[in-house]
C-alpha cells in the first residue's frame, strides 16, 4: 500500500469559471446521504465504462499518533488487509482478484483511505469487506511480524527517493510544534516495537462510522448505493463521544535551510513556504497562483529561469496540500549549483511582483483555463475523482465545495493572490532545501552511516520472526463467479488524406474536450547508433518556435487556451477544449510542417536533455530498465537509450537535427487519431484542409535482426543507495506470437497482470517473508511487433539480497506448475474485464485505436476476446511458460551497494 499523499501529488480539481466549459459542470453533482450512525455516503455517477471506484475515508492520519507510536496509522493501513474474524489473511486479495478488481490504501498526515476498483456488476462486494475491516480486524502477531519487515523495506525504499526525502525533512523542519513534524511512515525504533495491543487501541478509537466517509464514483445509481450502504454499514454503532483533536502551529518570522548530500550527478533545490491549509478554502486561488508563478512553460519562472537566463533545466511550482497548513514548493534543477543565490533572487523578485498585483489578465486567464482542463481530465478517472471528493469532504465536511470551486471573480482571485504572496511568500519565510553531490572526502562516511543502519535492522528484525505460513482463502469460496457485462466498444472511423496520412476519429460527447495523437513511423530506435537521443532532441526542438510563433508565443497561445502539448520521440499529443479544435489543428500544422528548429535554441535543448540523462542515471528504478534492454536486445534497435548518452548527445549537431526532421517527420506512414466531442465538425474536411498539403518521402523501414539466445549471466552496477534493486530479464515473444495470449494469462497469476493484483505468485512471496515491500514484473513487457521481455524487479536490503534472489529464482523455476483451472478462469476474466479500461478516457481511446490499427484488429477483437481466451488450456499455458520463462536464459541485474 502506498501512502499517496506523502509521495504522490494528484492534481487538484476545479470547476470552470470563465470560458465555454461551464455548461459541462451542470452535470457534476455529488449526491450525499448520512446514515443514522454518522457514516457519510457520497456518490458521483460516471457511465463512460462499467467500472466503479469505491473508497472508504477515515478522518485519522499520522498527526493523531502519540509519542512512541509514530507510524501506527500507516502500519494499521497495512494490517487491515491481513485478516478479520471472518476473512483470512489472503481473503481480501483473493476476493478482489476473483472479481477482476484491484485494491489499495493510502495514509496521510490527515487521513487514511481504502479503495476497491471493481466492475460495475460487482462493485457492492467491496462493502462487506469494508464493513468487516471497520470493526473486526484481528492484528495477529505472527502476521504483524512479517509486515513490520515489509514496512521497514518501504521506509528504506523511500529513503532512496531523494525528492520525497527532502520534502519530508523540510516539512519536519518547518513544523517543529505541530504533528506534521513527524514522518507519516514513522521511525524505525517505533515500528520495531509495534504490537497487537497498541494497534487495536488506536484502531478501535478511530475506525468508527461517524469518523468515516464512503465515496463511490462510476457506473452506479445513487439510490442503489445509498441502499447498499445502509444495509452494509447501518448496524455498526457510532462512538458519540469521539472528537477529532485540534492542533496548532505558531507562526513566526523565520525561514530555514536543509541540505542533503547523496551520490548523485544532478543537484536540485526546493524552496518552500507555509500557506493556508485546505480548511481555508483557497485551493482554486492557489491553483491559479502556481500556474502563474512556476507551473508550465507559460509561467513567469519558466520564461525567466529556463528560457531567458538558462539557469535551470526545469522548474515546477506546486502545492502540498494539508488540512491545517499547506505548503507551496518551487523546485528547480540547476545546471550549476553555484547559481543558487541568483535563482533564489529571481524567485523572490517574481513573488514580489505577484504581491504587488503586477500580473496581467492574460496570465490569470491562462491559469484559469489550465485549471479547467485539469478538472475535465480528472472526470475521466473514477479513482482520482473519488480521491479528490474524499479528500475535500474529509477536510471540509462540505460535498458542494467542488461544485462551487471556482465561484470567484477575476478581481477576487487577483486580490487573494496578492494577499497570499504578500503575507505568506516573503523571503523572510522561505525555507530552502538542497540535494547536492557528496564531496569525495565524505563518501566513506556516508557509506558507514548506511552500514550502521543495516546492522541495526539485522539485529532487531532477525529477532522478529514469523513461523506461520500464509493463510489460505476461506471466505473467497462463498463469493459467486460473475459474468462480464456487455459493453458497446467504441469504434474509430478510418480514412486517408490525399497525402497518405491515415486518420482515425471517434465522436464522444461525454465531456467537451478533444484529444489528438499524431503517431510517426520513426521512433527512438530509428536513431543512428552513434547519435542516440537524436529523436528526443528533435521532438523537443519542435516546441522551440515555428514560422508564425516564437517558442514563448507558442507556449503562451497553447496554455492560454488550457491546451496541453506533448512531444515525444515519434509521438505528438494535444489536448484541448472542443471549441478550440480549429486552433489546435493550426498549432499542430505549425509544429509539424513549419518548425524553425532555431540554432539559437539547439544548445539549450541539448543541455536540457543532458540534464535529464544525469537525472535518469541517478534513479536505479529508471535506469535498471535500460540495463535490461541493453543486455536482452543486444544489437537489436530496441537496445538504444531513448535519451541517448552524454557521448552520443554531445556528438549531435544542429545539422543532424534538421536532417533528421526531413527524414522522419513525414505524412507517409504517419497516423493521426482524433477523439472527443466533434459536434459541428466535419473532421475529415478539417484534417484535409490543414494537413492535405503536407508532403514527405517514405521512411525506409528498419531491419530487425533475430535476437540471439541469452546465456544466464549477472550484471552488477555499483551505486550507493539504501536498498538494492534486483531484476531478472529474458527474451519473451511478440504480440502476434501464438504464445502471447498464453503468457498474458499466466501473467495475471504470476505477477498480478493487468490489474496489478496482490493475489499473485510474486506477491505471495512478499506476504510470506517480508523480504521486500514491492515486487512485480511481467512476462510480456514491451511486446509489440518485436519480441518483448520477461522482467521481474524488486527492491531489497543488502543484507537480504541473497535470500531474496534465491526465493525469486525458486518461484520462477516453478513456472506454471500447479496452475489450476480456477486460476486460469480468473485470469481470463481479469483480462476481459480490463478491456473497457482502454476506453476510460479520450486519450486512452485514441491510443487504443492506434494500437488496433497497428495490429489490424477489428472491433470483433474485443467482442470475441472471452471466447478466444477461454479455449486456452492449462497444458498450453504450462508449455508456453516452460519455453519462455527459463532462468538459464535470463540475465540477473543487481544495482546498489556491492
Amino acid at each position: 500500500m502506498r501512502f499517496f499523499h506523502q509521495f504522490t501529488k494528484l492534481k487538484k480539481s476545479s470547476k470552470p469559471h470563465i470560458g465555454i466549459v461551464g455548461v459541462i459542470m451542470s452535470n457534476f453533482k455529488i449526491q450525499k446521504k448520512v446514515l443514522k450512525n454518522g457514516l457519510v455516503v457520497l456518490v458521483l455517477e460516471n457511465h463512460t465504462i462499467p467500472k466503479v471506484s469505491c473508497q472508504l475515508w477515515y478522518g485519522v492520519g499520522s498527526k493523531d499518533e502519540k509519542s512512541g507510536q509514530k507510524g501506527i496509522a500507516h502500519f494499521i493501513e497495512h494490517m487491515i488487509f491481513k485478516g478479520t474474524e471472518k476473512l483470512s489473511e489472503s481473503d481480501i486479495n483473493l476476493i478482489t482478484h476473483k472479481l477482476s478488481g484491484s485494491c489499495n490504501a493510502f495514509t496521510s498526515y490527515d487521513y487514511t483511505g481504502y479503495l476497491f476498483d471493481f466492475p460495475a456488476a460487482v462493485w457492492h462486494q467491496a462493502l462487506p469487506i469494508m464493513v468487516d475491516c471497520m470493526r473486526n480486524c484481528t492484528f495477529k502477531q505472527q502476521f504483524l511480524n512479517s509486515e513490520v519487515k515489509a514496512v521497514i523495506q518501504e521506509l528504506k525504499m523511500y529513503n532512496d527517493d531523494y525528492e520525497s526525502t527532502l520534502l519530508e525533512k523540510m516539512i519536519s523542519t518547518i513544523f517543529l510544534d505541530h504533528p506534521y513534524h513527524h514522518p507519516i511512515i514513522g521511525y524505525k525504533y517505533d515500528l520495531w516495537s509495534m504490537n497487537k495491543d497498541s494497534l487495536i487501541e488506536f484502531y478501535q478509537k478511530h475506525y468508527i462510522p461517524n469518523n468515516a466517509a464512503l465515496v463511490v464514483v462510476g457506473d452506479i445509481q445513487p439510490e442503489d448505493v445509498f441502499l447498499q450502504a445502509e444495509q452494509a454499514f447501518g448496524a455498526i454503532p457510532p462512538d458519540l463521544t469521539y472528537e477529532s483533536e485540534e492542533f496548532f502551529h505558531t507562526p513566526d518570522l523565520n525561514g530555514g535551510a536543509i541540505t542533503l548530500y547523496r551520490e548523485i550527478q544532478k543537484p536540485f533545490f526546493i524552496y518552500g513556504f507555509v500557506i493556508p491549509g485546505l480548511k481555508a478554502r483557497l485551493d482554486y486561488v492557489l491553483d491559479c497562483l502556481t500556474w502563474i508563478l512556476g507551473a508550465g512553460k507559460g509561467s513567469s519562472l519558466y520564461k525567466i529561469l529556463v528560457d531567458k537566463e538558462n539557469l535551470v533545466s526545469d522548474v515546477n511550482c506546486f502545492v502540498y496540500d494539508l488540512f491545517d497548513h499547506s505548503l507551496l514548493f518551487i523546485q528547480v534543477d540547476p545546471y550549476d549549483k553555484k547559481d543558487e543565490e541568483r535563482i533564489r533572487a529571481i524567485i523572490i523578485e517574481e513573488i514580489d511582483r505577484l504581491s504587488q498585483g503586477f500580473f496581467n489578465e492574460e496570465e490569470l486567464i491562462r491559469a484559469i483555463k489550465k485549471t479547467e482542463m485539469d478538472f475535465l481530465s480528472l472526470q475521466e478517472n473514477n479513482q482520482k475523482m473519488a480521491y479528490i471528493i474524499g479528500k475535500y469532504y474529509t477536510a471540509l465536511k462540505d460535498e458542494t465545495y467542488l461544485e462551487n470551486y471556482t465561484q470567484l471573480s477575476m478581481d477576487q482571485i487577483k486580490k487573494e493572490i496578492r494577499h497570499i504572496a504578500h503575507n505568506y511568500l516573503t523571503s523572510s519565510l522561505m525555507y530552502i532545501g538542497s540535494v547536492l553531490p557528496i564531496p569525495d572526502k565524505d563518501k566513506k562516511l556516508w557509506l558507514s552511516y548506511q552500514e550502521v543502519s543495516d546492522a541495526q535492522d539485522v539485529k532487531i528484525l532477525n529477532a522478529i520472526t514469523r513461523e506461520a505460513s500464509v493463510e489460505e482463502g476461506s471466505h473467497v469460496h462463498t463469493i459467486p463467479e460473475y459474468s462480464v457485462a456487455d459493453f458497446d466498444y467504441p469504434q474509430a472511423h478510418k480514412a486517408a488524406l490525399s497525402n497518405g496520412l491515415k486518420a482515425l476519429y471517434h465522436h464522444d460527447s461525454a465531456i467537451s474536450k478533444i484529444e489528438i495523437v499524431v503517431d510517426f513511423q520513426g521512433k527512438y530506435f530509428y536513431d543512428p547508433e552513434d547519435k542516440q537521443g537524436l529523436a528526443m532532441v528533435l521532438f523537443d526542438m519542435l516546441q522551440e518556435g515555428t514560422a508564425s510563433y516564437t517558442a514563448t508565443d507558442l507556449a503562451g497561445i497553447i496554455e492560454s487556451r488550457g491546451m496541453s502539448l506533448g512531444t515525444f520521440p515519434g509521438v505528438i499529443t494535444l489536448s484541448m477544449l472542443a471549441t478550440d479544435l480549429k486552433k489546435g489543428l493550426e498549432i499542430l500544422k505549425e509544429i509539424v510542417c513549419y518548425p524553425t528548429l532555431p540554432e539559437s535554441a539547439f544548445k539549450h535543448v541539448q543541455n536540457r536533455i543532458l540534464a535529464d540523462v544525469e537525472d535518469f542515471w541517478d534513479d536505479p528504478q529508471q535506469f535498471i530498465g535500460q540495463l535490461v534492454r541493453e543486455n536482452v536486445y543486444d544489437h537489436h534497435p530496441y537496445h538504444k537509450n531513448i535519451f541517448g548518452t552524454r557521448q552520443t548527445l554531445t556528438s549531435i549537431t544542429h545539422s543532424d537535427v534538421k536532417n533528421w526532421y526531413n527524414r522522419i517527420i513525414t505524412p507517409v506512414g504517419a497516423r493521426i487519431a482524433v477523439v472527443g466531442n466533434l459536434t459541428g465538425y466535419s473532421i475529415m474536411d478539417e484534417l484535409e484542409q490543414v494537413f492535405g498539403s503536407w508532403k514527405g518521402a517514405p521512411l525506409t523501414p528498419l531491419s530487425f535482426p533475430q535476437l540471439p539466445e541469452i546465456t544466464a549471466h549477472e550484471i552488477k552496477y555499483p551505486i550507493v543507495r539504501d536498498q538494492i534493486t534486483l531484476a531478472f530479464a529474458g527474451i519473451s515473444v511478440s504480440r502476434k506470437d501464438p504464445d502471447f495470449d498464453k503468457l498474458l494469462l499466466f501473467d495475471q497469476v504470476f505477477s498480478g497482470g493487468v490489474l496489478g493484483s496482490m493475489s499473485s505468485r510474486l506477491f505471495e512471496l512478499r506476504e510470506r517473508s517480508g523480504l521486500f515491500y514491492t515486487i512485480g514484473g511481467s512476462l510480456i513487457v514491451n511486446a509489440d511487433q518485436q519480441p518483448g521481455i520477461s522482467f521481474i524487479k524488486t527492491i531489497v536490503s543488502p543484507d537480504r539480497l541473497k535470500e531474496a534472489e534465491k526465493s525469486i529464482r525458486q518461484v520462477v523455476a516453478e513456472g506454471a506448475q500447479g496452475l489450476t483451472q480456477s486460476e486460469l478462469n480468473q485470469a481470463v476474466m481479469a483480462v476481459v474485464s480490463s478491456m473497457v479500461d482502454n476506453f476510460a478516457s479520450m486519450k486512452k481511446m485514441a491510443s487504443t485505436f492506434l494500437f488496433m490499427d497497428t495490429f489490424d484488429l477489428t472491433p470483433e477483437f474485443f467482442r470475441n476476446r472471452y471466447e478466444h481466451l477461454s479455449k486456452i488450456t492449462i497444458e498450453e499455458v504450462q508449455q508456453a511458460v516452460k519455453k519462455h520463462l527459463d532462468l538459464s536464459k535470463m540475465v540477473t541485474i543487481i544495482v546498489g551497494r556491492m
